[in-house]
């Protein structure tokens, strides 16, 4: 598949606000043409009169409001469009003031299409809705054919599946050291030293996972100590409304949300395995399709991984990495 697809709304839509627009024009004349003289005695008093007159005036007032209005349609529909990327829709609109909205793809989630009564199928256009388990409903609203994009949108769903398909070996991750790939921690957010709660470590994860994101891809093994023998996951699980391994990947989400955003997330899979009757976990991070920032106290960070290290690039040095990492990359 293409690393993204443009999919504009039907023509259909431009003719039709095309035709509301000369309808608003009809009635515009119809209002400044009737209920007595009041309006042209009003013109009379000022400065255009002696030059032009009120019919003359008159008329053209509403062509060029009608002209006006006209070329606002065009452009209002030039400028919207759907963005199709792996993993995610970006639905792009706005003359003046320009919008976006962008809605993850990630399973499960239901596509309908609709073509109307009578004329979607006659010439040929509809909509398609899409929704995800999350109850979100995104619209591509009147597009040209639109049962052509059904195969496309299919396989920008999940694109990290095959990707996550295979369980990682835990064993063979514990026999290599850390590297640009791979990184070891003893908790999520229990303070082994300190014995009690510390968020601060959820950061330290998240930092790696935005590093990996930003890089290559990798993997971050939860619940060793400093020898690789397993600690488990039991003291992060005491620390969690729900104390286990579904809670735990419950709270990693909404960290991982909060920080670097939910339209990421299906670049993550989290695994958990048994070692010695303990939990440990292993998050494997797929390489991202764009960069990706992270918001640290509503400031916005980006970490890349340089060697066996996470590393915070300074703002003036995000561009030059970014065009290197992301050569094709269109921005928006």
């Amino acid at each position: 598949m293409a690393s993204q697809t443009v999919i504009k709304r039907s023509p259909i839509i431009l003719i039709r606000n095309f035709v509301g627009v000369e309808f608003l024009a009809f009635v515009a004349y119809w209002l400044s043409t009737g209920h007595g003289s009041y309006k042209s005695e009003i013109y009379s008093q000022i400065f255009l009169a002696d030059l032009v007159s009120y019919e003359t005036a008159k008329l053209l007032f509403l062509s060029s409001v009608q002209l006006l209005i006209t070329i606002y349609v065009f452009f209002n529909w030039y400028y919207e469009s759907y963005l199709l990327k792996p993993g995610w829709f970006t639905h792009n609109w706005g003359v003046f003031l320009r919008k976006k909205k962008d809605f993850p793809l990630e399973k499960p989630i239901s596509i309908n299409i609709s073509s109307g009564f009578l004329l979607g199928k006659l010439l040929h256009y509809g909509s398609i809705k899409l929704e995800n388990r999350h109850k979100s409903v995104f619209v591509l609203k009147t597009i040209s054919r639109p049962q052509n994009y059904l195969r496309t949108i299919e396989k920008s769903i999940d694109p990290n599946a095959q990707r996550f398909a295979q369980k990682p070996d835990l064993d063979q991750l514990i026999s290599r050291e850390e590297n640009e790939n791979l990184e070891f921690k003893s908790s999520l957010r229990f303070d082994q030293k300190m014995n009690q709660l510390n968020r601060d470590l959820e950061k330290s994860v998240m930092k790696t996972v935005a590093a990996f994101l930003n890089s290559k891809g990798g993997y971050i093994v939860i619940g060793l100590d400093d020898k690789r023998r397993p600690l488990g996951l039991e003291n992060d699980y005491n620390t969690l409304q729900r104390k286990d391994s579904d809670g735990f990947e419950n709270h990693f989400t909404q960290v991982f949300n909060a920080m670097i955003g939910p339209e990421f997330r299906q670049m993550v899979k989290i695994w958990f395995q048994n070692m010695n009757d303990r939990d440990v976990c292993i998050i494997q991070v797929a390489p991202s399709t764009r960069p990706v920032y992270m918001k640290i106290n509503d400031n916005e960070h980006f970490f890349i991984r340089t060697g066996n290290i996470t590393t915070n690039l300074k703002f003036s040095e995000v561009e030059s990495y970014s065009r290197t990492r992301w050569p094709r990359r269109i921005p928006g």
